[in-house]
């Protein structure tokens, strides 16, 4: 990963948006308090919630007991939000490992 945050992901983790906010809920477990408080419909979690995710983990801005470095790590993501995630973000997410 760059050792920089692109302007992109700058600007979201300074506003703190709504694409931080999907991001962090996932990386700390609040991904129904997020849903709850927010009432709009996109309630699965997406490839671009877990590309963000990991590089808000890469930069250390958001603590978090996932691991998605792993097989382990991400067989216990997939496990713990199979229902809020697609055939497609699941192959992606093993992708690496086969």
């Amino acid at each position: 990963m760059n050792e920089k945050l692109n302007p992109s992901e700058l600007r979201s983790f300074i506003d703190k948006d709504m694409r931080f906010q999907r991001a962090e809920a996932l990386l700390t477990n609040h991904w129904e308090t997020l849903l709850l408080s927010e009432h709009w419909g996109m309630n699965m979690i997406t490839l671009a919630d877990i590309t963000f995710a990991k590089v808000l983990l890469h930069h250390q801005l958001v603590a978090s007991d996932i691991d998605f470095t792993s097989f382990a790590g991400i067989n216990k993501f997939i496990i713990d939000n199979q229902s809020r995630l697609s055939v497609d973000v699941v192959k992606k997410l093993k992708e690496p490992f086969l």
